[in-house]
């Protein structure tokens, strides 16, 4: 169903900073802490594997958070279709391709095939009028501002 015209179509949100620290913190802490338990051969009850896992488990959360929240990347493109075939060839380098029904609000999905598509989500663009707006992981988002730079959109 397509959106009424008093309806602006919106990116899907992914999880920010907080939830993703929270997603990585614990995974990398409960692991970190029952490693240490195994390799230090002493038990969760003396404390020490917990502090590894706090200490291990804060690192893994900033990493994994600073990579994988969420964000939006906002530029300008004079030109819809033109901006649309570089960026649909930019993505296509990175292993991405559009999903040509996945919504019918005019935002556009482009996912990666197989299994790659598991660890690395979907990049979710907005063209209206001159502006284009993307959606995915900070990482991917990182490179694509360095890829459209280079291509002369910003």
């Amino acid at each position: 169903m397509a959106p009424s015209p008093d309806e602006t179509p919106t990116l899907p949100q992914g999880p920010g900073f907080g939830l993703t620290f929270l997603y990585y913190f614990v995974g990398t802490a409960l692991i970190t802490a029952l490693l240490a338990t195994q390799v230090l051969d002493v038990g969760l009850d003396t404390g020490i594997p917990n502090q590894f896992g706090l200490l291990v488990g804060a690192i893994g959360g900033l990493v994994g958070a600073s990579l994988n929240r969420s964000s939006t990347l906002t530029l300008t493109c004079p030109s819809q279709k033109t901006f649309k075939q570089q960026l649909t060839n930019i993505l296509a380098d990175m292993g991405y391709q559009e999903v040509p029904d996945a919504r019918d609000d005019g935002v556009l999905v482009f996912q990666r095939a197989a299994l790659r598509q598991v660890f690395s989500g979907r990049v979710y663009v907005l063209i209206e009028g001159k502006t284009a707006h993307l959606s995915s992981r900070t990482s991917h988002i990182r490179r694509l501002r360095q890829q459209l730079e280079q291509a002369g959109i910003r």
